[in-house]
Order: structure tokens, then C-alpha cells, then sequence
């Protein structure tokens, strides 16, 4: 088959000048321009709007949701309402203390003149944890309250609990340093705190003693970091405990005119008696023996009225005090021939004379030494670090003493 060629005659365009001002065709314009306003179809309908309206409401709940779990907004949350930790205790087992509650008030609540930080001192079972809990309850904003746990390998998590520091915040950090990622943000919430309100922030690590023994470099920069800020006085730390050597480890590391103490105390002989009577319903008679065997702890109060509820007798509970204070001694090495028995019977001899020896009278016995101060971190001695005083722990330990005086009493 034979093809044709066929070739186009190219056509010649109109001049420019034409060409901007062609104009369209009115009906090509009408079925085309459909910006018009005057055409129905080109309104939206209500249905659009209403999608309209739901997209964006959807899209600002989002975006408020994401606000309110970010994590900026979470610790600024925290440190706004401040940290209200769960108190559960029956009223038999507290007593009310009103100048101790409005002690921690002031402390809790810093002014100007307020020291950078503050130790809060008192043996074990005082009831230093409930009094401070039941001031944070009518304190509230501008406190973090950071109980250190047992296990001080967990101290990273319950601090970054108290900030409001989610465990997926802490992704990716060294696994035995959260603490680290906790503490840094609550450097940086004081800062904006104390810009935004004009009072440094308040923080309270309770229990600090559990730091003592196994991870004391935590304490030390637990205490640097306030130094370090108490320039700009952005924040205000306060450690509990009650261990001789959580006070001393603390003083020997810092300036003694940046801290400040309040040591909780016993109860009085008459609250005492007070909160054996009207909270355990103990008669007056029984409840002054008790207290000649126990002391004012609240504590010891409640486990010797428990033992006369259960049905013990008073003897029953001198032997059961006997018993437990044997234990502290064994522990504290004070058994005849044993390390600590001649230093121990010293002060001893010396606190049932005078009630109380500073700690510096100490060197004056002739087989004291640094590594004696064992000694004093055990429950026999109480160590009160304002007065640097020394005294007997408790009633229940003078009791054991003069029931073996053969051993201890010159």
C-alpha cells in the first residue's frame, strides 16, 4: 500500500495585541466562572460547615490534649498544686502537735530571709513523716514532697513520680540515673517558679538516711545543686531523717550558716499521758507506768497500749521492752568484752549524771576514737544536731541499764 503524505500548513497567530483583549463568550463565561456569588451551588452547604466545625473542634481537643500530657505542662502542674502525698493513718494512732505543724508551716512557706536549706531531725517512730504530710495538706502549692524508698535504686522513680515524670519521659537515660533527669527538671521548674511567682520552690526528700549507706554521692549532689542555686535563691530544699550520721555527713559538706534545723521531739509527759487516755483509752494510773518505761516516742506509746489492750500485763511489757533493748545493744557491740563496751559504759556513766554531753566531751575519754562514732548511729544514743548534744535515746534504754547495772552503771 502507498501512503500520501500530507503537510500542514502552519496557521499565522493573531496579533498580541488581540490576543489580550479576546474576551469569552457570555455563555462560556456563565457555565464556567464558578466563583460567582450569585449561583446557588457555589454557596456551601450547611452539612460543610458542620464538618467544617467538628474538624476543628477535633483539631483543638487534640491539640489541648497534647498540651496538657506534654511534659513541660505535667511538672508545671505539679509544682502549681504541689505534692499532696497520701496520708493513711487512724486517729488512734495520731496525736495533734500544733506548734510542731505550724514549725513546718514556716518552713514550708519561705520568706526572704529563709535559709537556702533546712534539716528535719527526729528518732525513728517521733511521727516526723505525718506531721509534715498533715502541713503539706494546708501548704499545698510550691512543695514537692520526694519520700526516698527502701530500695534507693527506685529513688529515681519516685522522684520523677513527685514531678509528674512519666517512665516513658525517662527513655533513653542511663537506667540507674533518672534521678538525674528528675532533679534537672526541677531545676528548671524553680527557676520559672520563682520568676512567675517571686518565691522560691520548696522540696522535701523524707527518709534521706536510706542514702546514708549505699548511695551517698546521690545526698552529696542532692546538696550541691542547692548551693549551687541558692545565688538566684530559686528553691529551697529540706531533708528529713534520723541517723547521726545523715546531720554530720550534711555539715561536714556545707556551710553551717546555709543550714537550719528543727528536731522534732517526744511527746511531753503530759501529752503523753493525754494520748494514752483519750486515744488508746488507757486508765491515768496505767498510762503513767507505761510512760516510765517508754518515754514520750509515740511509737514505743502505741505498741506498749496495744500489749495492755491485747491483754498483756505491765510486767509482760517490761520484760517485751527488755527484750528489744537487748537487741540494740548486741547490734550497737555493748555486750561485756565486746568492741564498743568500755567507750559505751563511759558516756553511759556520763549521761546518767548530766542527762546530756556535748559532742565534743566525747574526746576527752582516752580510748575514744573517729571510728567510735559507730557508735553514736546506733539506737542507744540520741544525737540532736542544733545543740550538738548528746543524750539516751529513750526511757526504755535507761530502764534496761539500771535493770543491769552490774554491767554499765560505776
Amino acid at each position: 500500500m502507498h501512503f500520501r503524505r500530507r503537510i500542514l500548513q502552519p496557521r499565522l497567530l493573531p496579533p498580541l495585541s488581540q490576543v489580550l483583549f479576546i474576551q469569552p463568550s457570555r455563555s462560556y463565561a456563565s457555565s464556567t466562572f464558578l466563583l460567582s456569588p450569585f449561583l446557588p451551588f457555589s454557596r456551601p452547604s450547611p452539612k460543610h460547615y458542620i464538618k467544617i466545625f467538628i474538624a476543628s473542634g477535633f483539631l483543638l481537643s487534640t491539640s489541648l490534649i497534647l498540651y496538657e500530657n506534654s511534659e513541660n505542662r505535667r511538672i508545671d502542674k505539679a509544682v502549681r498544686k504541689g505534692t499532696l502525698p497520701e496520708l493513711d493513718i487512724s486517729s488512734d494512732k495520731y496525736y495533734p502537735r500544733p506548734q510542731v505543724l505550724e514549725q513546718l508551716k514556716k518552713i514550708f512557706t519561705p520568706q526572704k530571709n529563709s535559709r537556702p536549706y533546712y534539716i528535719i531531725y527526729g528518732k525513728h517512730g517521733i511521727g516526723k513523716s505525718t506531721s509534715i504530710k498533715m502541713a503539706l495538706k494546708e501548704v499545698g502549692q510550691g512543695v514537692i514532697y520526694v519520700d526516698i524508698p527502701l530500695d534507693t535504686n527506685d529513688f529515681g522513680k519516685s522522684f520523677a513520680k513527685a514531678m509528674n515524670i512519666t517512665v516513658s519521659d525517662l527513655t533513653g537515660y542511663n537506667k540507674n540515673e533518672p534521678w538525674k533527669v528528675a532533679l534537672n527538671a526541677f531545676e528548671r521548674a524553680a527557676k520559672d517558679y520563682k520568676a512567675k511567682y517571686g518565691r522560691p520552690l520548696v522540696i522535701i526528700y523524707d527518709n534521706v538516711d536510706r542514702l546514708i549507706h549505699k548511695n551517698t554521692q546521690i545526698l552529696d549532689i542532692l546538696q550541691s545543686s542547692v548551693t549551687e542555686c541558692d545565688i538566684k535563691k530559686n528553691y529551697i530544699a529540706v531533708f528529713v531523717g534520723s541517723e547521726y550520721l545523715f546531720p554530720q555527713r550534711m555539715s561536714s559538706h556545707g556551710y553551717w550558716t546555709d543550714l537550719d534545723y528543727f528536731e522534732i521531739g517526744d511527746l511531753t509527759e503530759n501529752e503523753s499521758i493525754d494520748y494514752l487516755s483519750t486515744k488508746k483509752n488507757i486508765k491515768v494510773a496505767e498510762a503513767n507506768k507505761i510512760y516510765e518505761l517508754t518515754g514520750g516516742c509515740i511509737e514505743d506509746l502505741e505498741i506498749a497500749a496495744d500489749d495492755l489492750i491485747s491483754g498483756q500485763s505491765i510486767e509482760d511489757i517490761k520484760q517485751r521492752i527488755k527484750m528489744d533493748v537487748e537487741h540494740k545493744f548486741r547490734d550497737a557491740k555493748l555486750f561485756p568484752n565486746e568492741k564498743y563496751y568500755e567507750t559505751g559504759r563511759n558516756i553511759i556513766n556520763a549521761l546518767l549524771k548530766s542527762k546530756e554531753l556535748c559532742l565534743t566531751e566525747l574526746w576527752k575519754y582516752s580510748n575514744y576514737s573517729d571510728s567510735d562514732n559507730e557508735i553514736l548511729s546506733k539506737s542507744i544514743f540520741a544525737y540532736h544536731p542544733e545543740t550538738h548534744k548528746i543524750t539516751l535515746q529513750s526511757k526504755s534504754i535507761e530502764y534496761y541499764i539500771r535493770e543491769n547495772a552490774k554491767y554499765y552503771i560505776e
